[in-house]
């Protein structure tokens, strides 16, 4: 991340500002414009400028909500979750993916319009990013939600015998119901039954069983949580925690040894100012490297 007096930071603010009157102009194309935008946005993610990038993409994600509220169609609705991928990415790069929660909840109603016009590709490629975003984050509660919806979009295509999208990804129902089994078994839930019999019709019995199985190993593999992370206690004050322990850190993430730094944190926050009692992965998992 540059530093503000950075004259390269200031270089890269300005083009941002250009490009945003250039977006607004009616002098130039929708082509001119995507064209112009993505040069943009791929300039500050070569740079590693990802709080510019961060400002940007919430810039324009304000203006295309307040034009989808004043006028809804399908058009502005991709758009929208298009930019809040955006957001998300550059969030991923400053190591808060967790800080692009509220952006996702605004863009609901767009989703839902989509889903509600069979707009599949587009719903898939959004729910899966953010089931990613979320996971990242250790919000798995709302990582299964959209995992579930990637599911759905994807069967839907599937039953349109539509087995690859326009950038040449191949659908696998199975891998989609890997990922909602993972997310599943990290929730306090874990697999329902509906869940289960849903799976199964689709996938078959033995489909099935060898998908769960897989995401059950790679869920045994990772390292111990506590389960006071799955208590309704916790889960109603994960973003404000996230939010104490960032400001605890100064805001500085990703350096050697940072984890360790954020679980301590973390379980002082979480006891002097919530009264939870949460154990570290460092405690649970005294075999493990943690760095």
């Amino acid at each position: 991340m540059y530093s503000k007096d950075d004259s390269r930071h200031q270089e890269l603010v300005q083009k941002g500002e250009q490009l945003e009157q250039f977006l607004q102009s009616t002098d130039h194309s929708e082509q001119e414009k995507q064209t112009e935008l993505m040069e943009y946005l791929n300039l500050l993610n070569s740079e590693r400028a990802s709080d510019l990038g961060i400002a940007f993409t919430e810039r324009m994600l304000e203006r295309i909500i307040a034009a989808f509220e004043a006028h809804p169609t399908a058009d502005l609705a991709v758009d929208q979750l298009y930019t809040c991928l955006l957001l998300q990415q550059f969030h991923s790069m400053q190591f808060d993916s967790w800080r692009a929660h509220p952006a996702i909840e605004r863009c609901q109603s767009a989703l839902t319009m989509l889903e509600a016009e069979g707009r599949w590709s587009d719903c898939l490629r959004y729910c899966q990013d953010t089931a990613n975003t979320y996971a990242e984050s250790h919000f798995w509660p709302e990582a299964l939600a959209y995992a579930q919806r990637a599911y759905t979009s994807m069967r839907e295509l599937l039953g349109q015998n539509i087995k690859v999208l326009e950038n040449g990804e191949l659908l696998d129902l199975s891998d989609s119901a890997f990922s909602v089994i993972t997310c599943a078994l990290h929730t306090a839930e874990g697999v329902t039954l509906k869940m289960e019999a849903m799976l199964q019709a689709d996938l078959g019995s033995e489909g099935y069983a060898a998908v769960y199985e897989e995401a059950k190993d790679a869920a045994d593999s990772e390292p111990e949580t506590d389960p006071v992370e799955l208590t309704p206690e916790y889960l109603a004050v994960r973003f404000e925690l996230e939010e104490k322990i960032d400001e605890a850190l100064e805001h500085e993430r990703g350096y050697y040894d940072y984890c360790k730094e954020y679980w301590m944190a973390k379980r002082m926050i979480l006891r002097s100012e919530y009264g939870i009692r949460w154990k570290s992965p460092i405690v649970l998992n005294p075999n493990e490297e943690f760095h």
